[in-house]
């Protein structure tokens, strides 16, 4: 029998013989998570039962709680000091959500660098599960949610919503700080030019109401990266005139000096030879 678990004395990590019994199943079965009806299903007992039996079981540290309701196993090899999987949490959460910008980018092989937690757009104002307190899962609330673009994917043996090529672009194009600024934001277009839909890309900008900027911030590093600009985002990234300039890099961080792009009104705030030698290495 395993010993502490996160803090809790070994003892607390015995069990009655119902719970070996739940325990055992699951060692065998290895579900991702559980909730009250899948055990209901397997053992026939009454739902009362059940629920008093999960969160017992969540106490004494052999499940964690991803959502209201249902539970992601902690084995006995894990020793119960496991942190909880993260997408495990995103499989049962029934919010309206998608993984994007850095952890899309990743799994996307659009970036080198795994973020720390995983990166999910939501709607604003959603509020974090009381249960998330140690999954590594970062909200970007969106004022404009849109689930265009992203998809019910496998992703490490669960299934999750996860953004496209398509709608990693437009985000990383509008929240560079969320991707690593500037060199960040190079690499995924550098990597993501020749994969993209930029007919797709178009229809997700032109939803958007900071496609246009975000087109004229991914046109620009093309320009830079001196990779052709495809047609359908040179007419979003020129449809409309504006007399304020984009910079490519935050100004907090390289100042508002630099050279302007006249086709696209950008301004290049840092080193255009630094950007090309990012998405080289």
């Amino acid at each position: 029998m395993p010993g502490a678990s996160n803090g809790v004395a070994g003892s607390a990590r015995t069990l009655g013989p119902v719970e070996a019994e739940l325990v055992a199943w699951l060692e065998v079965e290895r579900p991702a998570t559980i909730d009250v009806d899948d055990v209901c299903k397997t053992f026939d007992w009454p739902r009362r039962r059940v629920y008093g039996l999960l969160s017992r079981l969540a106490k004494k540290g052999w499940l964690q709680r991803t959502v209201a309701g249902r539970y992601e196993p902690l084995l006995a090899e894990s020793g119960g000091v496991r942190l909880p999987n993260p997408w495990a949490a995103l499989s049962s959460w029934r919010v309206a959500y998608y993984v994007s910008l850095g952890s899309a980018a990743y799994e996307r092989n659009l970036l080198p660098d795994r973020p720390a937690a995983i990166q999910v757009c939501v709607p604003a104002g959603t509020t974090r599960p009381t249960g998330w307190a140690q999954v590594s899962i970062s909200l970007v609330a969106r004022r404009s949610f849109d689930l265009s673009g992203s998809d019910l994917e496998e992703r490490h043996g669960f299934n999750v919503r996860i953004a496209g090529i398509e709608r990693i672009l437009l985000d990383s194009a509008t929240m560079p700080g969320r991707v690593g600024g500037a060199f960040g934001l190079a690499r995924i277009v550098d990597r993501a030019a020749e994969r993209a839909s930029w007919e797709r890309f178009a229809r997700l900008a032109r939803r958007s109401g900071r496609g246009t900027a975000a087109s004229r911030r991914i046109a620009a590093l093309l320009e830079i990266l001196n990779r052709e600009v495809p047609a359908e985002l040179e007419r979003i990234a020129a449809s409309k005139r504006s007399d304020s300039l984009l910079y490519i890099g935050s100004t907090r961080v390289h100042g508002r000096r630099g050279q302007i792009l006249p086709r696209w009104r950008v301004l290049v705030n840092l080193s255009a030879d630094a950007l090309r030698e990012e998405v080289e290495r």
